[in-house]
């Protein structure tokens, strides 16, 4: 069953309907508020659509370089692959929540 859960990242308010621990989501809130606020530290004229689109470039990033060190296997985890696409979720929310 789907269930609400309430996050913040940037000081805006989001809910994210899903059938993930409300916890994971939370984590994965708190991963995105960081990435954003570290990429602000550097930017702070940066609009939240840029920095959402810097923090998603940085993910991406991210899972390309665990793909690219699991040679064995020519992919990164499923665990890593999953994680990337709710975050790229919570990214999209955030977006079209800002339109």
């Amino acid at each position: 069953m789907s269930e609400k859960v309430k996050a913040r990242i940037q000081g805006d308010d989001y809910t994210i309907v899903g059938d993930t621990d409300p916890e994971y989501i939370h984590r994965l809130a708190e991963l995105v508020d960081r990435k954003i606020r570290e990429l602000q530290l550097g930017m702070p004229s940066a609009s939240k659509l840029k920095l959402a689109v810097l923090a998603a470039l940085n993910f991406a990033d991210e899972l390309e370089q665990s793909r690219s060190n699991a040679p064995e296997t020519g992919s990164s985890s499923p665990e890593a692959e999953e994680k990337t696409r709710k975050l790229i979720t919570l990214i999209e929310e955030g977006l079209i929540g800002d339109l």
